[in-house]
C-alpha cells in the first residue's frame, strides 16, 4: 500500500468528512470516507487510519457475508492439514449449526461488538435455529457458547490478516462468564459397590471398568487402548493414541495434548483383568482362526464396539448395579475426585489424568472433596500444634536453665563478695570485732547506750 495523506473537509452540514485514498496490497485503487461530528473525531479518525493502512492492514471492511466468508476460510483453515479430524468436525458445526443461521447474513463491514455481544446471549437463552422446523432448541450452557465464540473469533483473526477486516470485532465483546460445571461423580462406597457388582455378574467389560475408576482415562483413550500399549511387566500403559467418533465416522488421533500423551501405573487387580482380557482374547482367536484387532477392548466375536457403543454399556452396568445414571466421563471425574480426597496429591493425579498443570486439576475437582479440605485443614492444624508444643518445651527448658544460672551466680556472687574485716568475720559471718584489748563495740556501728 502507498503511504496516504488524506483530508478533512467541513460539510454543509457542519460534520466534517475524512478522505484517504490509497492502494490495496493488490495495487488497487481505493478510497477510504467517513463523517464525524467534529473536527477532533475527525482529525482522530484519519490519523487513525493512516497509522492502520502503514502497517499494511485494511481501513475497509469487506462487503462480503460473514456466510461467504466462513465457507472460504474453512477450506483453508480444512487444507492446512494442522487440524485434527475431530476439531475440524466441531468447527463445521459451530459454523453450520449456530453462526450461520444467525448472523451469516451480515456482511463483514456491519460486523461489531454490539452484533456479536447479541449473537452471544442469544445463543445462551435461544439455543440454536432449527432451520427444517424453523424454531429454536434449548438454551446453550456458558461453556458451549465459549467455544463457538473461539471459532468465530478465530476466523476473524484471519478475515484481520487477510486484509478483509480492520480490527476483530469480537476483540471487544464480551464472552459469556465462565462457569464452572457441577460434576456429577460417585462416591467410594458407590464406585466399590459397581466393581463389586459387576465382578459378581462376570461382566466381560470389567478390565474397562477398573481402568476408568483407577485411572481415570477418557472415553477416547479406552477405545484407542492396544495391547502394544500395554506393559505387563511393569504394571503399566501408556496412552499414545485415541479413538473417537466425529462426523458419523471412526477416527484414530494421537492425544491432542503433550500432556495426554502419558504412562500411567496400574493397580493388581486391574492388570489382572487385563490378563484375563488377553487370555479370552487368544481363546477366541483360536477358535476363530484369526484375530484382526490390536485393541484391548475387542468383543469375543472380533467385533470392535464403537466408543459410543462402550457408553451405552457403562449405563447398563450402571442400571445393574443399582447406581444412578451418569457420562462415562463422570467416571474419569470420580476417579480425580476419590484419589484426591484420599489425600493423593494433586501433583501425581494431574499427570495420571492427562492435565496440563496440578493448578487446572485443583481448580476443577476443589469443590468436589470438601473432606480433603477439612483433613488439610487437620494436618496443618497438627503440624502447628506439634510446633507450638515443642516450641513452649524448648522455652521452658531453656527458661529453667536461665533461672538455675541466675541462682547459680547469685550464690557465686555471695561467696566472692569482698572481705570487710568491720562488718565480716573471718568465717564470713558478721560479728563484733574486739578493738585495743577492751570489748569494744564496733565504731560503725550505732549504739543505744550514752557513752561513759
Amino acid at each position: 500500500m502507498t503511504r496516504p495523506r488524506g483530508t478533512i473537509t467541513k460539510l454543509a452540514n457542519g460534520q466534517f468528512q475524512v478522505r484517504l485514498g490509497y492502494s490495496d496490497r493488490y495495487g488497487t485503487r481505493r478510497e477510504y470516507k467517513r463523517r464525524y461530528a467534529t473536527k477532533r473525531e475527525a482529525d482522530n479518525a484519519k490519523a487513525e487510519a493512516i497509522v492502520t493502512l502503514g502497517q499494511n492492514k485494511s481501513v475497509e471492511a469487506s462487503k462480503q457475508t460473514l456466510e461467504a466468508f466462513l465457507i472460504t476460510w474453512y477450506e483453508t483453515y480444512k487444507n492446512s492439514r494442522t487440524i485434527k479430524p475431530s476439531t475440524l468436525e466441531t468447527t463445521a458445526q459451530h459454523i453450520r449449526a449456530f453462526i450461520v443461521p444467525r448472523i451469516g447474513q451480515l456482511t463483514l463491514r456491519k460486523l461489531n461488538a454490539q452484533s456479536i455481544a447479541k449473537f452471544y446471549a442469544d445463543l445462551m437463552s435461544e439455543g440454536r435455529i432449527n432451520l427444517n422446523r424453523k424454531n429454536t432448541t434449548p438454551e446453550l450452557s456458558n461453556k458451549y457458547v465459549r467455544n463457538i465464540a473461539g471459532t468465530l473469533t478465530r476466523a476473524l483473526s484471519d478475515a484481520v490478516t487477510w486484509g478483509l477486516l480492520p480490527a476483530n470485532p469480537c476483540a471487544d465483546a464480551k464472552l459469556p462468564k465462565r462457569v464452572k460445571p457441577e460434576l456429577n461423580t460417585l462416591g467410594g462406597d458407590q464406585i466399590a459397590q459397581f466393581i463389586n457388582a459387576a465382578t459378581q455378574r462376570k461382566d466381560p467389560n470389567l478390565a474397562l471398568w477398573l481402568l476408568v475408576f483407577t485411572t481415570g482415562m477418557r472415553r477416547g483413550e479406552l477405545a484407542g487402548l492396544r495391547w502394544r500399549d500395554v506393559d505387563f511387566l511393569t504394571g503399566s500403559v501408556t496412552i499414545a493414541q485415541t479413538r473417537s467418533v466425529v462426523g458419523g465416522q471412526t477416527i484414530i488421533e494421537t492425544p491432542k495434548t503433550k500432556a495426554g500423551y502419558r504412562t500411567i501405573a496400574l493397580d493388581t487387580i486391574t492388570i489382572n483383568a487385563l490378563a484375563k482380557v488377553k487370555d479370552d482374547q487368544e481363546q477366541a482367536a483360536t477358535m476363530l482362526g484369526y484375530w484382526a484387532s490390536e485393541l484391548v477392548f475387542t468383543d469375543l466375536d472380533g467385533r470392535i464396539p464403537s466408543p459410543n457403543r462402550l457408553l451405552k454399556r457403562f449405563r447398563k452396568a450402571l442400571e445393574l448395579s443399582g447406581l444412578p445414571k451418569i457420562r462415562l466421563h463422570d467416571a474419569r471425574h470420580s476417579y480425580a475426585a476419590y484419589a484426591l480426597e484420599q489425600g493423593v496429591s494433586v501433583h501425581i493425579v494431574s499427570p495420571r489424568i492427562g492435565h496440563s498443570s496440578p493448578s487446572f486439576t485443583w481448580d476443577t475437582y476443589a469443590k468436589s472433596i470438601p473432606a480433603s479440605d477439612r483433613q488439610a485443614a487437620k494436618t496443618v492444624e497438627d503440624a502447628l500444634s506439634k510446633l507450638i508444643d515443642e516450641t513452649r518445651s524448648r522455652e521452658g527448658r531453656e527458661a529453667a536453665k536461665k533461672y538455675a544460672k541466675i541462682a547459680e551466680l547469685n550464690e557465686l556472687n555471695y561467696s566472692l563478695r569482698p572481705f570487710n574485716p568491720i562488718t565480716t568475720g573471718l568465717d564470713g559471718h558478721d560479728e563484733q570485732i574486739v578493738w585495743g584489748g577492751r570489748g569494744v563495740s564496733n565504731p560503725n556501728k550505732n549504739d543505744d547506750k550514752p557513752n561513759d
